[in-house]
Protein backbone atom coordinates (compact mmCIF):
# COMPACT_ATOMS: atom_id res chain seq x y z
CA UNK A 1 0.00 0.00 0.00
CA UNK A 2 1.79 3.35 -1.37
CA UNK A 3 0.90 6.46 0.67
CA UNK A 4 0.63 9.56 -2.24
CA UNK A 5 1.77 13.00 -1.33
CA UNK A 6 1.21 16.18 -3.37
CA UNK A 7 3.16 16.46 -6.13
CA UNK A 8 1.84 19.98 -7.66
CA UNK A 9 -0.91 22.06 -7.33
CA UNK A 10 -2.93 23.04 -10.30
CA UNK A 11 -5.33 25.71 -10.94
CA UNK A 12 -8.68 23.10 -10.55
CA UNK A 13 -6.84 20.91 -7.87
CA UNK A 14 -4.40 19.11 -6.73
CA UNK A 15 -2.08 15.99 -8.09
CA UNK A 16 -0.93 13.32 -5.90
CA UNK A 17 1.29 10.60 -6.65
CA UNK A 18 3.91 8.03 -5.44
CA UNK A 19 7.52 9.63 -4.22
CA UNK A 20 8.87 6.37 -5.31
CA UNK A 21 7.00 5.03 -8.40
CA UNK A 22 5.61 8.75 -10.13
CA UNK A 23 3.70 6.31 -12.70
CA UNK A 24 1.45 6.10 -9.57
CA UNK A 25 -0.71 9.15 -9.79
CA UNK A 26 -4.24 10.37 -8.43
CA UNK A 27 -5.85 13.80 -9.58
CA UNK A 28 -8.70 16.00 -8.04
CA UNK A 29 -9.94 18.35 -10.52
CA UNK A 30 -13.06 20.60 -9.60
CA UNK A 31 -14.82 23.37 -11.55
CA UNK A 32 -18.13 25.13 -10.75
CA UNK A 33 -20.52 26.90 -12.87
CA UNK A 34 -23.96 29.04 -12.21
CA UNK A 35 -27.47 26.86 -13.50
CA UNK A 36 -30.60 27.32 -12.83
CA UNK A 37 -33.00 24.54 -11.17
CA UNK A 38 -36.84 25.35 -11.78
CA UNK A 39 -36.26 29.21 -12.55
CA UNK A 40 -34.02 28.94 -9.69
CA UNK A 41 -30.01 29.96 -9.51
CA UNK A 42 -27.36 27.29 -7.49
CA UNK A 43 -24.16 26.17 -8.58
CA UNK A 44 -23.45 22.92 -10.51
CA UNK A 45 -20.18 21.25 -8.96
CA UNK A 46 -18.09 19.08 -11.46
CA UNK A 47 -15.80 16.85 -9.72
CA UNK A 48 -13.29 14.50 -11.30
CA UNK A 49 -10.97 11.74 -9.34
CA UNK A 50 -8.32 10.43 -12.08
CA UNK A 51 -6.15 7.34 -10.77
CA UNK A 52 -3.06 6.21 -12.88
CA UNK A 53 -0.63 3.85 -12.36
CA UNK A 54 1.99 2.47 -15.15
CA UNK A 55 1.15 -1.45 -14.21
CA UNK A 56 3.92 -4.10 -14.88
CA UNK A 57 2.82 -7.08 -17.20
CA UNK A 58 4.07 -9.65 -19.03
CA UNK A 59 2.72 -10.88 -22.15
CA UNK A 60 4.24 -13.24 -24.12
CA UNK A 61 7.63 -13.31 -22.30
CA UNK A 62 7.85 -9.78 -22.73
CA UNK A 63 7.80 -7.25 -19.88
CA UNK A 64 5.58 -4.15 -20.60
CA UNK A 65 3.86 -1.62 -18.79
CA UNK A 66 0.06 -1.24 -18.68
CA UNK A 67 -1.11 2.80 -18.43
CA UNK A 68 -4.27 1.88 -15.86
CA UNK A 69 -6.77 4.87 -15.59
CA UNK A 70 -9.68 5.05 -13.06
CA UNK A 71 -12.29 7.87 -13.16
CA UNK A 72 -14.71 8.94 -11.28
CA UNK A 73 -16.82 12.12 -12.20
CA UNK A 74 -19.75 13.70 -10.13
CA UNK A 75 -21.85 17.33 -11.10
CA UNK A 76 -24.67 18.15 -9.28
CA UNK A 77 -25.97 21.22 -6.95
CA UNK A 78 -24.42 21.44 -3.54
CA UNK A 79 -28.16 20.66 -2.58
CA UNK A 80 -28.08 17.16 -4.27
CA UNK A 81 -24.66 16.46 -1.99
CA UNK A 82 -26.84 13.46 -0.23
CA UNK A 83 -27.71 12.13 -2.97
CA UNK A 84 -25.13 11.93 -4.90
CA UNK A 85 -23.09 10.00 -2.29
CA UNK A 86 -25.62 7.57 -2.54
CA UNK A 87 -25.15 6.95 -5.99
CA UNK A 88 -21.74 6.75 -5.26
CA UNK A 89 -21.46 4.71 -2.93
CA UNK A 90 -24.28 2.11 -4.18
CA UNK A 91 -22.56 1.85 -7.36
CA UNK A 92 -19.18 1.16 -5.21
CA UNK A 93 -20.90 -1.66 -3.37
CA UNK A 94 -21.53 -3.14 -6.72
CA UNK A 95 -17.39 -2.99 -8.13
CA UNK A 96 -16.74 -6.80 -7.26
CA UNK A 97 -20.15 -8.26 -8.42
CA UNK A 98 -19.56 -6.68 -11.74
CA UNK A 99 -15.68 -7.76 -11.53
CA UNK A 100 -16.20 -10.51 -11.11
CA UNK A 101 -18.41 -10.62 -14.19
CA UNK A 102 -15.52 -9.03 -16.23
CA UNK A 103 -17.33 -5.80 -16.80
CA UNK A 104 -14.06 -4.31 -16.77
CA UNK A 105 -12.50 -6.52 -19.53
CA UNK A 106 -15.83 -5.59 -21.99
CA UNK A 107 -18.35 -8.18 -21.27
CA UNK A 108 -22.09 -6.61 -19.79
CA UNK A 109 -23.21 -7.01 -16.35
CA UNK A 110 -25.18 -9.83 -15.18
CA UNK A 111 -26.07 -8.11 -11.89
CA UNK A 112 -28.54 -4.92 -12.40
CA UNK A 113 -27.57 -1.55 -10.85
CA UNK A 114 -29.23 -1.23 -7.22
CA UNK A 115 -30.15 2.14 -6.58
CA UNK A 116 -31.58 3.59 -3.39
CA UNK A 117 -34.78 4.95 -3.75
CA UNK A 118 -35.48 8.90 -3.22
Amino acid sequence: MATLKVLRQENTGVVYADPADLGLSVRFRHSSAQKSLNGVPTTNHVTEIIANDDHAVVIGGVNAKDALSVRIRTSGASESKARLRELLLALAAQVDDWDDESVFQGFNPTTAPVIPAV
